[in-house]
């Protein structure tokens, strides 16, 4: 019998070596004698045919066993060398083609603002940005500098803003400015989401985990493949925008309708979209609809935000 091999003995094998030690003849074919045979229990009668005499059983026991204890050591050896193949392993993963070291949360607005920054001084090719909202005038004021500084380095610059952006006299003043240094600007009507891409390798993005629209903190991405997606997604919002070279556009004139800018005068007063119906006259629904034409218009995710704009607008805050 081969090392290793499975012993099976059939129905009747006792029987036949019962046969074997009575000394009694034994047909071919009986049960279990070719297994007797092959573990050394039992061998032909080499003076009577037709007869097999018993083996010591004890000593073709210890020859299976040895025989087994080998294959045990050969085995531990096959391992031991299998798990020295570990070292290769330990090699391949600092060699592994990972994405990169993934995001990380900036907690606070000033911790975001403090990355960007580091990162975009390292910038050496391209500055993508997307500002779906409204910009204020000192966080304009804050960058002018950095970014003038970036396109006189050679760095390419695009920035997309919403359509909405048009009435904001600081962008508009900042677009300008930037176009005379070779940035690229174009406005969207569709809303899209905040995003800053740098070289193609590292991207910031709002918090967006929380569902807290006043959530300020940040994610830094730098996993490739996760940046690369979100760099394919900014210039196919960039493909449907149009340039815009800081004009005012056809936005402020027209685009509203009496009905929206009566409830959007209610709005910037405080009343609630219920109050609004049951003062205007008209029913829940058509407030509704019509907050919701003006939000997508102006990039507003909240009806909270549409009011700020609309008074902003109003106020020709700077």
């Amino acid at each position: 019998m081969e090392t290793g091999d499975e012993i099976n003995l059939p129905a009747g094998t006792d029987e036949t070596y019962s046969l074997v030690i009575e000394e009694r003849p034994i047909p071919d074919g009986a049960p279990g004698l070719k297994e007797l045979q092959s573990l050394g229990l039992v061998a032909p009668n080499p003076v009577r045919p037709g007869r097999y005499v018993a083996l010591d059983a004890q000593l073709a026991i210890g020859h299976l066993m040895a025989a087994e204890q080998t294959t045990l050591r050969r085995t531990a050896q096959r391992m031991a060398k299998i798990a020295a193949l570990d070292r290769f392993a330990a090699q391949h993963d600092k060699a592994r083609f990972w994405g990169g070291p993934g995001s990380e949360l900036l907690p606070t607005s000033e911790l975001v603002n403090a990355r960007i920054a580091e990162a975009v001084s390292r910038a050496t090719t391209e500055v993508l940005t997307a500002q779906p909202g409204y910009r204020k005038k000192a966080i304009i004021e804050s960058v002018m500098q950095r970014d003038v500084g970036l396109l006189r380095r050679g760095v390419a610059m695009q920035i997309l803003y919403h359509e909405s952006t048009r009435t904001n006299p600081n962008v508009r003043d900042y677009t300008r400015e930037m176009l005379t240094y070779g940035a690229e600007i174009r406005v969207l009507h569709s809303p899209f989401s905040q995003i800053i891409i740098i070289d193609s390798r590292e991207a910031f993005i709002r918090n967006m985990a929380s569902g807290d629209e006043a959530d300020m903190a940040g994610w830094h991405v730098r996993d490739l493949a996760a940046v690369t997606y979100m760099r394919e997604s900014y210039l196919n919002d960039w493909r449907r925008a149009e340039a815009w070279e800081g004009e005012v556009g056809p936005l402020p004139d027209g685009w509203l309708t009496e009905r929206q800018q009566q409830i959007l005068r209610l709005l910037a007063e405080g009343f609630e979209q219920v109050q609004i119906g049951k003062r205007l006259g008209v029913s829940d629904r058509t407030i509704f609809n019509n907050i919701a034409a003006m939000r997508e218009r102006v990039g507003a995710k909240t009806t909270n935000q549409l009011a700020v704009w609309y008074g902003r607008q109003q106020a020709g805050e700077a």
